[in-house]
């Protein structure tokens, strides 16, 4: 391409490129506006939101592709899909009790006529894929499965608690976190045959593990970090919106514990069945869950890659590829971005120290390009600044109304 005579030249001497990051399992509408711009100060320049405020959503997407607001490249679901029996469940608390605003983000969907109704209705809609999290039973599901093929659109999210030949033959396209079932009858090798055919059959997992390390914090710390509007314990606390912190509360109330312990022993299960499905070959893609306490927006996938790496066994080329070039070709925008290539945007990360050699580097951030958009460090500081400043860091504009 010919370089136009007023482009301007970055000095990368001594420095790493990378391309821009993918976290593939974030709530922006959890996170609020604001939170956009962190995504892109820690060098996340695509993400894949798993279910929030459709309207919301696509009114972000829509000013941060047309360069009016900061933030990262959103690919978006519409509703998250649900069985009425949860829905119900969330209903038992009166709306003046209620933090998330569910009705704007879940939909009931409750029989096999129904899936195919609710999946005709999404494919006319501003979408990127379809997200399940409860399912009525099995019939429903195969009928979800059978209507996105239809459409050709993809469906991911949690998987029911049935077996893996269950959830191959429906042909869900994506599991996120990991199996609902323990794995804990089955042997080794049982275990490895069974995520060798999921690897088969093509199925990426995002097994959002930084929620161990958030969740199994000490409680008094996560008390500390939930009060802490100064940043005196956790300096990433201030750059958190109201409505997040309000969310945050109510899930550290549900904290114990007994609870923690009982989910050690969970998180101990999955890292175990991570290790075995790399081993086994499946696609292991990086996301977070942004919106769980003690996740931080961008930040946060630094911590899934650094997981990836001392805990899974990666070395960090592939953890890397993890979050771009693999991501990018899931999500089928492999063509565009996810690797450095001339035609390709320009979604970049510069960092100032070997990534290869220590996968923590890839928090030492110089710069970011989005979109040929250029950020040094003032630009990210600014960024910041602008965070920090905005309307809904103290304000709830979102959650109860």
């Amino acid at each position: 391409m010919a370089i136009p005579t007023e482009a301007r030249v970055v000095d990368g001497t001594g420095k790493f490129l990378l391309p821009g990051l993918i976290d593939m399992h974030v709530h922006l509408s959890k996170t609020r506006g604001s939170a956009l711009g962190l995504f892109v100060a820690n060098g996340v320049t695509t993400a894949r939101d798993m279910g929030g405020d459709y309207d919301e959503l696509r009114q972000w997407r829509r000013e941060v592709a047309g360069g009016t607001r900061v933030g990262p490249r959103i690919l978006m679901p519409g509703p998250i899909l649900e069985s009425p029996a949860n829905i119900a469940r969330m209903r038992k608390d009166p709306p003046s009790e209620r933090v998330e605003p569910f009705d704007r983000m879940r939909i009931g969907v409750g029989s096999p006529q129904e899936a195919r109704a609710t999946v005709a209705r999404l494919a006319g809609m501003e979408i990127d894929f379809i997200k399940i999290r409860t399912v009525h039973d099995r019939e429903t599901y195969l009928a979800l499965n059978e209507a996105a093929n239809a459409h050709g659109i993809p469906l991911v999210g949690h998987v029911p608690p049935y077996s893996a030949a269950a959830i191959l033959e429906a042909g869900q396209d994506g599991v996120d976190h990991g199996f609902s079932r323990a794995f804990d009858k089955e042997t080794r090798d049982e275990r490895i045959a069974t995520w060798r055919r999921f690897a088969a059959a093509g199925v990426p997992i995002v097994p959002t593990l930084a929620i161990g390390g958030a969740i199994l914090t000490p409680l008094e710390r996560l008390r500390a970090i939930v009060e802490d509007d100064a940043g005196k314990v956790e300096p990433r606390r201030p750059y958190l919106s109201r409505f997040l912190m309000v969310d945050w509360r109510e899930q550290f109330l549900e904290q114990s514990v007994e609870g923690q312990q009982q989910f050690r022993k969970f998180a101990d299960q999955g890292l175990r069945d991570v290790r075995e499905m790399h081993e086994a070959g499946i696609d292991l893609l990086a996301g977070t869950d942004t919106g769980v306490i003690n996740l931080y927006p961008g930040s946060s996938l630094h911590d899934e890659l650094a997981i990836f790496v001392r805990d899974i066994g990666m070395t960090p080329a592939e953890a890397i590829e993890r979050a771009t070039r693999r991501s990018a070709r899931f999500l089928r925008i492999g063509d565009s971005v996810g690797t450095v290539e001339r035609g390709k945007i320009a979604d970049l990360i510069l960092i100032d120290g070997d990534p290869l050699l220590d996968i923590t580097n890839t928090r030492r951030i110089s710069a970011v390009v989005v979109r040929g958009q250029y950020y040094d460090g003032a630009g990210l500081e600014k960024i910041r600044t602008d965070v920090l400043e905005a309307p809904d860091i103290r304000i709830d504009e979102w959650g109860r109304k």
